[in-house]
C-alpha cells in the first residue's frame, strides 16, 4: 500500500491541491483506564470509578498540519451517520477539495457512501487502508493520546458527563496542532 497507493493519493492530492485528512472512530467507556500514579508512601491510591456500563462513539479527521475535526455521535455509526461526518469536513472546507483515508469498516465500504463519493467526485474523494493495518492511520494516535492521557482515571459516572468530558477534552486536543501532528 505504501509503495503502490500512497504516491497515488500524494498525486492526487498535489493535482486537485486538496487538503487530506485521515479519519478514524473509537469508543469511548465509561469504565476509566486506570494507571499510575502517586500517592503518600504506604497510602494506596483509589479512584472512584462507576459500575456503570455505557459509553460513547467519537469520530475525527485529522490533517498532517495539525487541523482537526471532530464529532460526538449521538448514535453507533452507520453508514449514514459516516456520510453527515464527511459532509461535516466538506463543509469545512467550501472553496477546496477533499481527500480522505479511512480504513474499511463496514460503514464506510457501504453502497449508500460510495454512492456519496460518486455524487460528490467533483470537490471529494476517499481511500481506503488496507485491513487491519491501523499504523497506517495517524488519527488512531488521537485515540490513544485521548484515552491515555486525557482521559485517564477520569470519574465521568454517567453518559451525559462522559460526553461533556469527552467533548471538552477533544476540544483541548483539537487546539493544539502540534500534539496532531
Amino acid at each position: 500500500w505504501l509503495r503502490e497507493q500512497w504516491p497515488k493519493i500524494m498525486e492526487h492530492v498535489r493535482r486537485w491541491q486538496a487538503i487530506l485528512y485521515f479519519q478514524d472512530e473509537s469508543g469511548v467507556s465509561l469504565t476509566p483506564v486506570l494507571g499510575k500514579t502517586w500517592a503518600p508512601k504506604g497510602e494506596t491510591p483509589t479512584v472512584k470509578a462507576t459500575g456503570s456500563r455505557g459509553g460513547l462513539c467519537v469520530t475525527s479527521a485529522i490533517t498532517k498540519g495539525g487541523h482537526m475535526v471532530f464529532r460526538i455521535e449521538k448514535e453507533k455509526i452507520t453508514a449514514l451517520v459516516h456520510i453527515e461526518f464527511l459532509e461535516q469536513v466538506i463543509k469545512h472546507h467550501p472553496r477546496r477539495k477533499v481527500i480522505v483515508i479511512e480504513d474499511k469498516a463496514p460503514p464506510h465500504i457501504a453502497k449508500i457512501v460510495k454512492n456519496f463519493v460518486q455524487k460528490n467526485k467533483k470537490r471529494f474523494a476517499l481511500y481506503h487502508i488496507p485491513s487491519y493495518s491501523p499504523e497506517l492511520n495517524p488519527d488512531e494516535k488521537v485515540w490513544g493520546y485521548l484515552k491515555r492521557n486525557k482521559l485517564k482515571s477520569h470519574l465521568a459516572q454517567t453518559s451525559g458527563e462522559l460526553k461533556k468530558l469527552v467533548f471538552s477534552k477533544m476540544k483541548s486536543i483539537q487546539k493544539q496542532p502540534k500534539i496532531i501532528k
